[in-house]
């Protein structure tokens, strides 16, 4: 790799292109870890429904240790939740924090840009403490909505992937 005089690498534009083709190669095998599992489909979408609310919510790097226990108590696939938990990561934290302040500012009466506004002029604690209630408020419906979707989504798809290779194995029979 070549760097300029700024130690910026010259070819940064290709960094950047090969960065998000491994976030999105990442995606899919996560993606195609979840599918393959061996369960029912409600379970492994239980897991994974449990995985991304401990994702969604602020459990300061606990998501899968959390989302591991609640899924044994709960009887849910414990693969599946580990996995989704990882759906919260230094990518997508940002988006999650941002909804669940805008969503928290609805709720509440407040103005989401001034909360906003409060983590670029302020330090990261007091800003967080000054937001704390609206970000929370926001934060339950996202993880709701979140959790919800994510059980739907994972169960129609683990369905589909299922009759799509039963569907192959028989053709493969003929």
């Amino acid at each position: 790799m070549v760097r300029n005089s700024n130690g910026i690498h010259a070819n940064s534009h290709a960094n950047r292109k090969d960065f998000f083709v491994r976030v999105k190669r990442r995606a899919r095998l996560m993606y195609l870890r979840i599918l393959r599992l061996d369960d029912p489909p409600e379970r492994i979408a239980r897991g994974a429904a449990i995985g991304v609310l401990m994702g969604v919510l602020p459990t300061f790097g606990l998501g899968g240790v959390l989302a591991l226990a609640i899924a044994f108590v709960l009887k849910a696939n414990k693969a599946a939740a580990v996995i989704a938990s990882a759906v919260v990561n230094p990518l997508t934290a940002p988006f999650f924090w941002t909804t669940s302040i805008i969503i928290g500012s609805i709720i509440t009466g407040n103005d989401s840009t001034e909360m906003l506004a409060r983590f670029k002029g302020e330090r990261f604690i007091i800003a967080a403490e000054q937001t704390g209630l609206v970000y929370m408020a926001g934060n339950a419906i996202l993880g709701a909505i979140s959790t919800a979707c994510a059980y739907f989504l994972v169960r129609g798809a683990v369905k589909g992937h299922r009759a799509r290779k039963a569907a192959r194995r028989r053709s493969e029979t003929q």
